[in-house]
């Protein structure tokens, strides 16, 4: 999502993308309504080849937003399932430092809470630093220095370190692959053709000739339809700031849990 965007809420980028693209088309039409009668509509009436030539642009145009509200929906829901497989996988180490013997079972899961707070904090950055969600994790990186420090006296005590390691080897995969989530997105040249197609969209719209209500009636759902589903894919874009937000509510509940 274009960085202009990841400040705004979902209210805001909804009216921003919806009456915005409704203004731009009510003003071209009042603009180039006269110019275009006369230019195109001169000497006979040429609705009938620009409504062919729409009805191919818009087929061609709502492929490509198909295939992007697919896409970024779908990414979206991906970066959902890892923060709640996150969030299992900590309830789980939790669960596993019972094996470990005092103090370290206490300092362990004291640190494990830290990197709960940490992940739910990093799920939503606040919007006036860099996006950089689930980066490098002091705590994650005290959980590793600790459990590899510990020297087990018995066989239990092994195989818990052992099991432990996968536990945090899993919570780093979850790390980098919410990272680089956060960072991706829809590529700057789709957005620019994006934008491209609905200005083309709009300017067909306003060289038709018709009844000025109904051209603004028709013209006007057009516009709003397409705001819309601009307005969806820019808020699926970043799952971390803007628009429509991952929620924390898994880590929170564990980390609920593991407080009691």
């Amino acid at each position: 999502m274009p960085g202009l965007f990841k400040h705004l809420s979902v209210a805001q980028m909804a009216a921003l993308f919806c009456l915005g693209s409704l203004g731009v088309t009510w003003l071209g039409v009042f603009l180039c309504r006269r110019e275009a009668h006369r230019w195109i509509h001169g000497r006979r009436n040429a609705n009938e080849m620009i409504g062919l030539t729409l009805t191919a642009f818009c087929t061609l145009y709502g492929i490509l937003l198909g295939l992007l509200a697919v896409e970024a929906y779908q990414d979206f829901s991906a970066v959902g399932d890892v923060v709640s497989k996150e969030a299992l996988a900590i309830a789980a180490l939790h669960q596993d430092f019972e094996g470990f013997p005092q103090p370290t079972r206490s300092e362990l899961q004291e640190k494990l809470r830290d990197y709960a707070r940490e992940a739910i904090d990093a799920v939503h950055p606040p919007p006036d630093i860099p996006q950089d969600p689930h980066s490098s994790s002091r705590a994650l990186t005290a959980l590793f220095e600790q459990v590899m420090n510990f020297q087990p006296r018995l066989r239990s005590q092994e195989m818990v370190q052992t099991e432990t390691f996968t536990r945090l080897n899993a919570l780093v995969e979850h790390r980098r692959y919410l990272n680089a989530a956060g960072r991706d997105g829809i590529p700057s040249a789709l957005w620019w053709v994006v934008c491209l197609g609905g200005f083309l969209l709009i300017a067909l719209l306003c060289i038709f000739d018709m009844e000025p209500h109904v051209h603004l009636i028709l013209s006007g759902a057009m516009a709003l339809f397409m705001g819309s589903v601009v307005f969806l894919i820019a808020a699926l874009d970043n799952p971390f700031n803007g628009g429509l937000t991952i929620d924390s509510a898994p880590i929170e509940a564990v980390l609920t849990t593991m407080g009691r």
